[in-house]
């Protein structure tokens, strides 16, 4: 990611990447880290689409977008995934992720366990980029919907996390690391409360 050199269609890229910077450096840094490969797949005006796969830790499929929010939103989100599969490469964090299928606060159809657990991980770290842009006076916190896109992630991310405390048989680590989701969702929650 830290030498993605500027040609036709990465620009926005780019610009996402500096956006992660300023709104979760810790990741941004983590991305350089771990040396995470944005394999652009295509292009569209409204839709986005992006994959992480378990087998191929480092890599984050991604199609361009025009918006360079939801672009950063994506880079978050895939690294995200790739964090947790690294972890799952080593530990099953949740012992039945796969057996029962639940509510997603991200899909309209019902997902197992351990897709729940992806998601939220994903996005409590786009809600704390949200916050932190929004909380730097960043000209992207300024634009429509910013606000409300933040509110939906955080709702999302509480109703994700209800479904995985509730249900989850984690293990050592998949229990700390749900601790620690819920205790930042709870002050994320706090801070939109409080917009």
């Amino acid at each position: 990611v830290g030498s993605l050199k500027r040609w036709h269609g990465t620009a926005i890229l780019i610009e996402a990447l500096a956006l992660v910077e300023v709104g979760l450096p810790e990741v941004r840094r983590e991305m350089d880290t771990l040396g995470l490969q944005v394999v652009p797949v295509g292009y569209d005006t409204e839709l986005h689409f992006s994959a992480s796969y378990l087998e191929n830790v480092g890599t984050a499929y991604l199609s361009l977008h025009q918006n360079v929010l939801r672009m950063a939103e994506a880079l978050v989100h895939e690294f995200q995934h790739n964090k947790l599969n690294l972890a799952r490469n080593l530990d099953a964090v949740l012992t039945n992720g796969f057996q029962s299928l639940h509510r997603s606060p991200v899909r309209p159809d019902p997902r197992p366990l351990m897709v729940v657990l992806l998601a939220v991980h994903a996005f409590v770290p786009v809600a704390q980029m949200y916050l932190n842009l929004r909380a730097a006076g960043h000209a992207q916190a300024a634009g429509g919907g910013f606000d409300e896109r933040l509110e939906k992630i955080v709702a999302g991310n509480g109703e994700g996390l209800a479904v995985v405390r509730r249900s989850a048989e984690p293990s050592a680590l998949g229990g700390q690391l749900i601790g620690e989701l819920s205790a930042l969702q709870a002050s994320q929650q706090k801070q939109v409360r409080a917009l």
